[in-house]
């Protein structure tokens, strides 16, 4: 009876050092963002960066003053967790550059030769 016992809790404490596998979260742009692009001749922005997906393509606009900017062409590569886009500003083609690191995205902002610090916070 006694090497019964030590035997079932040898059983029970070699399962409780079993590790489990946990299902890995994917991380990816879509969602809301609030936004802020510093250093610009015009000052610096901030907003909301929505990020949508269809099928098999990502949309996103910038919002800011009521104002849309909707972002061309606006991939995500798992891979390399990077983001870019382009869209028009007052004419201007705009380029966005940015990595994801889970809840931020940073990067930059690029137009006519000159960069912008570019910083996207998820919001809850």
């Amino acid at each position: 009876m006694k090497n019964t016992l030590y035997f079932l809790l040898g059983i029970l404490m070699l399962s409780s050092c079993a590790t489990t596998k946990t299902a890995s979260v994917q991380i990816n742009p879509t969602g809301n963002w609030d936004y802020s692009i510093t250093g610009t001749p015009e000052g610096d922005f901030g907003g909301l960066m929505t990020v949508g997906r269809s099928s098999d393509a990502f949309t996103a606009k910038m919002i800011a003053n009521g104002a849309e900017l909707p972002l061309e062409n606006f991939t995500y590569n798992e891979a390399t967790k990077k983001v870019s886009g382009l869209l028009y500003y007052s004419g201007t083609p705009v380029s966005l550059d940015a990595l994801l690191n889970g809840e931020e995205m940073t990067g930059l902002m690029s137009a006519e030769g000159m960069n912008f610090p570019f910083k996207a916070t998820r919001k809850k």
